[in-house]
């Protein structure tokens, strides 16, 4: 499987710090993920010994559903999807991830498993700590909890939303969404994906995204070549979009502010 915070970093993007025990590496740490970047600077720095750096590759799986949750993930650039996969093997995405979440939320909320596969949809590198550190880091770094937990509430808003407009809203407006939400987690116009691969997401066939795409290509909203779907005009591609993304986008604004860098005009994390 394959696959703007919601807005991302680059697909495929090198992190622009380098992780290391000397106290120099830890005064260069600044992360690109949301939820870090929003933590106090002598709290970040208690957490960072325990980060490593871990690339991630399209198409491969993080976690399977009900699969021990072994590590925690911080995005820093790439986005992760949380898809259901069902008895005929067909998918659905229930949420993303990008550089303002986590993978591994289950965690916070006291589980030790996965609750669906968590796949890359689009290559990047993550910054990945134990779950037992991670448990342990939540109760001594308050500031961790507090940020962690208001992305907790985004993300379930975004997972329940996105089950309501599956079953409501038309494939071009779902496609539209989706494309939005894609595109704000990354830093580029252009989606390196399938339709295929779309449609996988959608949960539909292949040529119902076929139809959907060529409406907004028509449209000048987007132009699709093999393999990637261009962003052409973002304000058209949002007013196509059904109400689902403007909720979605709403939650996600409200996450703790950075403290380490601005975000870049026009982003969501």
């Amino acid at each position: 499987m394959h696959s703007n915070n919601l807005s991302g970093a680059g697909w495929g993007a090198q992190s622009t710090f380098t992780l290391g025990a000397s106290s120099t590496f830890g005064a260069q740490f600044k992360p690109r993920n949301r939820l870090l970047a929003a933590l106090p600077r002598e709290e970040l720095l208690t957490l960072w010994p325990d980060l490593q750096p871990v690339p991630l590759v399209r198409g491969s799986v993080l976690f399977a559903a009900d699969e021990p949750l072994l590590r925690v993930y911080f995005v820093e650039t790439g986005v992760v999807s949380l898809v259901a996969v069902f008895e005929d093997c067909t998918t659905s995405e229930m949420a993303m991830v990008g550089r303002e979440g986590m993978v591994g939320l289950g965690t916070l909320l006291g589980g030790y498993a996965a609750f669906g596969q968590w796949v890359v949809q689009a290559p990047g590198l993550a910054l990945a700590v134990e779950a037992s550190r991670f448990r342990s880091a939540l109760r001594d770094i308050l500031s961790l909890r507090a940020v962690c937990e208001a992305y907790a509430r985004a993300f379930l808003r975004e997972a329940l939303q996105t089950a309501a407009c599956n079953s409501v809203h038309l494939v071009e407006e779902r496609c539209a969404r989706w494309l939005l939400m894609s595109h704000a987690r990354s830093d580029g116009e252009t989606l390196s994906l399938t339709q295929e691969y779309l449609a996988e997401m959608l949960g539909v066939c292949r040529s119902t995204v076929t139809v959907a795409a060529g409406a907004l290509q028509r449209a000048g909203l987007i132009r699709y070549r093999r393999g990637a779907i261009e962003v052409l005009d973002r304000a058209g591609l949002e007013a196509a979009a059904c109400e689902c993304y403007r909720v979605i986008r709403s939650h996600y604004e409200r996450l703790p502010a950075r403290t380490n860098e601005p975000p870049r005009p026009g982003a969501i994390g």
